[in-house]
């Protein structure tokens, strides 16, 4: 086998470094497409323990709320409109504009995620089909690997700052997507009474496992793939 010229060494740690880097991205954003979904919200707000709302949401009126708040931040639902025509028991209007605007920019950066999730995994999948054919054969699986490695150890960071330490991990959160003050909110309001902490609470812990699981995946994919392509290379 013929040694890499240094122009190759460094595209093939560049693309390895790259593809690492979009691992986590792409675990998490699978997480919470998982989530994000009809079955999640109403098995989330209607099983055993959840709180209810402290201010006269029956189950049945809360439940129907999230699910437009959900299908409001859907890629092709007609978007906030949905949660503009809500209305409360009353007769009023559900959500104010505040909670409107905040809906809004948690639909654009869902969309964002989503988009950019797709083209990192078209981008992986197209390295795939095409190193192998060169000395590179082994950056697809190499980079596979090392993402989940490092998913796996930002897990190990993460959760236990999840479990012990989640309203400074829900403000961080918020404080890094959004701008100013624009995503807090009273305990009276719809947002919060129909998505009260609790309900992020396991919301952040199911998605942190399930890219958990999905990275222990990989890295035995990842790990059998690497020793084919470098089988192959020999």
């Amino acid at each position: 086998m013929r040694a890499r010229s240094p122009a190759a060494r460094v595209a093939a740690v560049v693309l390895v470094v790259v593809i690492a880097l979009s691992v986590t991205p792409i675990l998490v954003v699978n997480a919470f497409r998982v989530l994000a979904t009809d079955t999640f919200v109403r098995l989330e707000l209607g099983r055993e323990g959840f709180p209810p709302d402290r201010y006269g949401f029956t189950e049945a009126q809360r439940r129907s709320l999230a699910l437009a708040g959900l299908r409001s931040i859907e890629p092709g639902s007609d978007g906030v409109v949905l949660l503009e025509r809500a209305t409360l028991p009353d007769g009023s209007p559900a959500f104010d504009e505040r909670e409107l605007a905040h809906m809004r920019d948690v639909r654009r950066l869902f969309g964002a995620a989503l988009r950019a999730q797709l083209i990192a995994v078209a981008v992986i999948a197209l390295l795939a089909l095409v190193l192998p054919q060169t000395r590179l054969r082994a950056v697809v699986p190499l980079g596979l690997l090392t993402g989940a490695a490092a998913t796996l150890a930002i897990a190990l960071l993460a959760v236990p700052v999840i479990l012990l330490g989640f309203d400074g991990f829900f403000t961080r959160f918020h404080e890094v997507f959004f701008s100013g003050d624009s995503w807090r909110f009273s305990d009276t309001d719809t947002l919060l009474r129909i998505y009260p902490e609790r309900f992020w609470e396991d919301v952040s812990q199911l998605a942190a496992g399930i890219a958990v699981l999905q990275a222990v995946i990989l890295v035995a994919v990842a790990w059998w793939w690497l020793r084919v392509a470098r089988r192959r290379a020999v």
